[in-house]
């Protein structure tokens, strides 16, 4: 099935009016989807398939290939709220494939979202991300002034959850997966507190 991961579709996804927006599946070259981009008219935004981008996959054309045959592809779809929920707040990948519909319905995508495919790195790494985590939520969000800069933390704190939160080390210690584990709540509890306008959701809780 072709992948996409949460870092690739949140800025496709996260655009107003969310699950009433449809979505174009296409290959040409390579394997995306696309939308409108709201902020640049006449643009589009593209999140590019696992293994899929010219731009930075050594085999994307046979990737490409193995997945869909055609020598180009587009198809409009939609997605359920569940799935976007999935994807935003669980950081989870998608998986679409073209397949039959029902019988004389023609075709159609099947969608489905697991949870993010584990990325193993070394324990060095490993810990620099927990160190990457709790700076996010500990440092640069109290270094915030106003609700425009809490916005944009909110924004960068959520790309770094979707990089992260899919890392796992097989020489982490007990102690490393445990700090892991409270360095990914101490993130989302504090992106939690951001609401839409960049307010705090309790005031005076805190600064």
């Amino acid at each position: 099935m072709i992948r996409f991961t949460s870092t690739e579709l949140r800025s496709l996804l996260s655009q107003q009016g969310g699950m009433q927006r449809p979505l174009l599946l296409e290959k040409n070259p390579g394997i995306y989807i696309r939308v409108p981009d709201d902020r640049n008219p006449g643009e589009w935004l593209r999140a590019w398939a696992e293994g899929c981008n010219p731009s930075k996959d050594a085999n994307w054309s046979e990737n490409a290939d193995l997945l869909i045959p055609e020598k180009e592809y587009a198809f409009q779809t939609f997605m359920e709220q569940s799935k976007f929920d999935a994807v935003l707040n669980d950081h989870h990948d998608l998986f679409m494939m073209p397949s039959a519909g029902p019988l004389g319905t023609g075709m159609t995508i099947r969608k489905e979202t697991r949870p993010p495919e584990k990325v193993y790195v070394l324990v060095e790494e490993y810990r620099s991300k927990i160190r990457w985590l709790y700076d996010q939520s500990l440092r640069h969000l109290p270094a915030c002034v106003g609700n425009a800069e809490r916005l944009s933390w909110r924004s960068q704190a959520l790309h770094v959850l979707d990089r992260v939160i899919r890392l796992d080390c097989k020489r982490a210690k007990p102690a490393d997966r445990a700090m892991f584990e409270s360095a990914v709540r101490s993130v989302r509890s504090s992106v939690s507190e951001v609401m839409s306008d960049g307010s705090f959701r309790y005031a005076g809780t805190r600064r």
